[in-house]
């Protein structure tokens, strides 16, 4: 049997967090969003990790947990905070972001990647 690589189903935050972290370890990957094909009420485009209720990712402060949480995330590479520290937008102590930047900034570099 082929080695196919790994299937990611589902390209909002987490699969395309784990779509990256697999490419950039070096692993083939193939990620499957139902957009365009297939919309949904609150959804407006096709990109991936599109923000469809908030644009915050909540706390960003190392004192609570979910800032600690980001701080691992940016520590191992991720996709989701580096896009989403590029796209910031002033929102006091939450990390809150352009939806569009956002989502085309992750579009971007999975559908770049060459794996």
């Amino acid at each position: 049997m082929r080695d196919r690589g790994i299937l990611v189903v589902g390209g909002g935050l987490a699969g395309s967090e784990a779509a990256w972290q697999l490419a950039q370890s070096g692993l083939e990957v193939r990620l499957m969003e139902m957009r365009p094909r297939r919309s949904t009420p609150v959804h407006r485009t096709d990109l991936l990790s599109e923000l469809v209720c908030s644009n915050s990712l909540r706390g960003d402060a190392p004192t609570n947990a979910v800032g600690v949480l980001k701080a691992e995330m940016e520590v191992l590479g991720s996709l989701i905070i580096k896009t989403a520290r590029r796209a910031r937008v002033p929102a006091g102590g939450a990390l809150a972001v352009d939806r569009r930047v956002f989502a085309e900034g992750i579009t971007t570099a999975i559908s770049g990647h060459p794996r």
